[in-house]
C-alpha cells in the first residue's frame, strides 16, 4: 500500500472518527436541553463552533506536516464537551440536595391517553362557546369576570405562564383552581419552589385557523376553544435555586401529581410527546 493511499484512509478513518464524536456530542447536548433546561440555542452554537473549528482547521492542516498529531489533537478536544456532559449527568444523578422522587414517569404517562372525543365532552360541559378572535374576548372579559365565568391566569410563585403566541391567558375558573391544586402538590412532591410552564390555554377559532399550519394536534374542534383546557411542558421548568432538581425529576412529580388528580377524577390527561406537554382538561 503506498503512501498516499495509506494518507487517504488514514483521513477517512479520521472523518467517520469525527461524524461519531459529533453525534456522540449532539446527543449529549440535547440531552442536557430536555432535562438541564440549559438554552438550546447556547448548546447549538457550542455545537456549531465546534464543528466548523474541525472542518476549517482539518482542511488547513492537510497541507501542512504533522496531520496526525493535529488528527489526535482535534479529536481530544471533542471529547471535553461530551466529558463535561457527562460528568453532569452523574453530578445531579448523585446529588445528595434533595431526596431522589422514586417511580419512572413513564410509568403514570401510559395513563395519560384521553381522546379527544372524551376531553371535548368535558370541555362543553364546564366551558364556554368559542370566541372568534382575541378582540372579542378583551371586549367580554370584564363582564365574564364579573359573573365569574373567565379569569386571567398569570405566572406566580406556584407556576410560569409563557409568554402565549397563540393563545390567551383565560380560563373557566376551575381550571385556575385545579392549576393552584397542581402546583401545591407539585411542590410538595420536589421538596422545592419549582414550578411547571403553561405553554397554551384559550385558543381562538383565528389561533386555531394560524395554529393549524404548523401544529398537527390544533383541532377546529379543539377543547382549547372552551376555557378549559390548557397545556403543561414536561420539559421545561422553572428551576429552584435553593434546591434544585434535575428537569427529570421535576416531570416524574408532575406526572405523579397528574396521574392523581386524573384518578380522583378532576381532570382528563394526553400527552403530547411532539409538542412536550401534557393535553389537560377539566372536569
Amino acid at each position: 500500500m503506498n503512501k498516499d493511499r495509506r494518507k487517504t484512509i488514514f483521513v477517512l478513518l479520521y472523518h467517520i472518527l469525527t461524524l461519531v464524536a459529533l453525534g456522540l456530542l449532539a446527543w449529549a447536548l440535547y440531552n442536557a436541553y430536555l432535562y438541564f433546561n440549559v438554552p438550546l440555542v447556547l448548546w447549538i452554537l457550542l455545537y456549531i463552533a465546534i464543528a466548523v473549528y474541525l472542518g476549517l482547521s482539518l482542511a488547513f492542516m492537510r497541507k501542512q506536516r504533522g496531520l496526525s498529531r493535529f488528527m489526535v489533537h482535534s479529536l481530544a478536544l471533542q471529547l471535553v464537551p461530551i466529558c463535561a456532559t457527562i460528568f453532569t449527568f452523574w453530578l445531579i444523578s448523585e446529588s445528595t440536595v434533595y431526596t431522589p422522587i422514586e417511580g419512572k414517569a413513564r410509568e403514570y404517562e401510559r395513563a395519560f391517553h384521553d381522546l379527544q372525543d372524551k376531553q371535548k365532552a368535558a370541555a362543553l360541559a364546564n366551558g364556554l362557546a368559542p370566541f372568534a378572535s382575541r378582540a372579542e374576548i378583551e371586549e367580554n372579559y370584564g363582564k365574564l369576570r364579573l359573573t365569574r365565568k373567565l379569569v386571567l391566569i398569570e405566572s406566580n410563585p406556584k407556576y410560569i405562564v409563557r409568554e402565549l403566541t397563540s393563545s390567551s391567558p383565560y380560563v373557566v375558573p376551575k381550571v385556575r383552581d385545579l392549576l393552584d391544586d397542581i402546583a401545591v402538590r407539585f411542590q410538595e412532591k420536589t421538596q422545592s419552589k419549582s414550578r411547571f410552564m403553561v405553554t397554551s390555554v384559550l385558543r381562538t377559532e383565528e389561533d386555531v385557523k394560524k395554529l393549524r399550519k404548523t401544529n398537527v394536534n390544533a383541532s377546529t374542534n379543539s377543547c382549547h376553544c372552551n376555557a378549559t383546557t390548557i397545556d403543561i411542558s414536561y420539559v421545561r421548568f422553572g428551576m429552584d435555586r435553593v434546591r434544585p432538581r434535575d428537569n427529570y425529576q421535576l416531570r416524574l412529580a408532575l406526572a405523579q401529581t397528574l396521574h392523581e388528580l386524573r384518578k380522583e377524577g378532576r381532570c382528563y390527561v394526553k400527552i403530547e410527546r411532539k409538542q412536550y406537554c401534557y393535553h389537560i382538561t377539566v372536569r
